[in-house]
């Protein structure tokens, strides 16, 4: 059957734009492939590939490729021959590793998916990638991501939700374009300072996990769309001052759309600072 498509691809001329090869349970990629010189668009998802022929590198002028579905382990060493690649879907595979040559052809590349495989580590080299604008690693057993990941100044969207994440760089702050910055369902239990940094944020998603108090120059933020439950943010009541003159960190409340109290680490000079009306400064027990 897909020796079939194949050959109705051909009929269309050397100069066939895009091949779907879908759900067809592949487990080798079709012989010709790479005598379509002036494909495009690729896709071989939904199939039982593990490995790709070194044949498909010369598809040299590919922008496209869908590999999601499949049974690959790694991500195949060919796609960096790929240099005209832009989006790259390999999504719901079991990769649990990434060689860090791979990223030596792909500088072209503007969207990456890779939710919903079992990443534990993402190669320092990652930073090579200086035109991605989308990266997706939703659903993997990532424990931390390398600072040099936090250099994509392009990268507009980045999810990592439903990972092993405990903290965030602090670098995370050089993203300046980030607008979209998926964190849940993960362990984070604070949140670095460089956050703040991201003037273009909007869409800030850091529902279910452990994270107690916000840094303290949230508040200069722009964002859209706040999505925090499931914290434990706020432990204690909040109560009135009873010390005048000490110097304290306290917890500031902001009214926020998705949730009425958000409580950010500040800095008063004193309690009577804090007795003053007309800041819109609560305080809560600290431990």
């Amino acid at each position: 059957m897909a020796e079939r498509l194949l050959l109705r691809a051909r009929r269309g001329g050397r100069g066939t734009r895009s091949v779907s090869l879908r759900g067809r349970r592949l487990q080798r990629v079709p012989r010709g492939l790479a005598s379509l010189p002036g494909l495009r668009a690729l896709s071989l998802r939904d199939n039982e590939l593990r490995c790709l022929p070194v044949e498909l590198g010369g598809l040299s002028r590919l922008t496209e490729l869908n590999l999601g579905n499949n049974i690959f382990e790694e991500v195949p060493e060919q796609l960096k021959y790929l240099r005209s690649l832009q989006k790259l879907h390999l999504f719901g595979n079991k990769i649990t590793t990434i060689s860090p040559t791979i990223f030596d052809g792909l500088e072209k590349l503007i969207c990456l998916n890779l939710n919903n495989n079992k990443l534990k580590y993402l190669p320092p080299e990652i930073h090579r990638l200086e035109n991605l604008e989308n990266m997706n690693l939703n659903n993997n057993e990532l424990e931390s991501i390398p600072k040099e990941l936090c250099s994509l100044q392009k990268l507009s969207e980045l999810h990592l939700s439903h990972n092993c994440l405990i903290t965030i760089p602090e670098e995370i702050g050089y993203m300046t374009n980030l607008r979209m910055l998926c964190l849940s369902r993960n362990q984070i239990g604070v949140l670095p300072d460089g956050l703040c940094k991201l003037r273009k944020l909007r869409i800030l998603d850091v529902a279910g996990n452990k994270i107690q108090i916000f840094p303290i120059a949230m508040e200069d933020l722009m964002l859209m769309e706040l999505y925090c439950e499931d914290n434990p943010l706020l432990q204690k009541q909040p109560v009135s001052a009873i010390q005048e003159e000490e110097v304290w960190s306290l917890k500031k409340m902001k009214i926020s759309r998705n949730v009425h109290l958000l409580p950010v680490r500040t800095l008063l000079c004193s309690y009577k600072c804090f007795n003053h009306p007309g800041h819109g400064f609560f305080g809560i027990a600290v431990p």
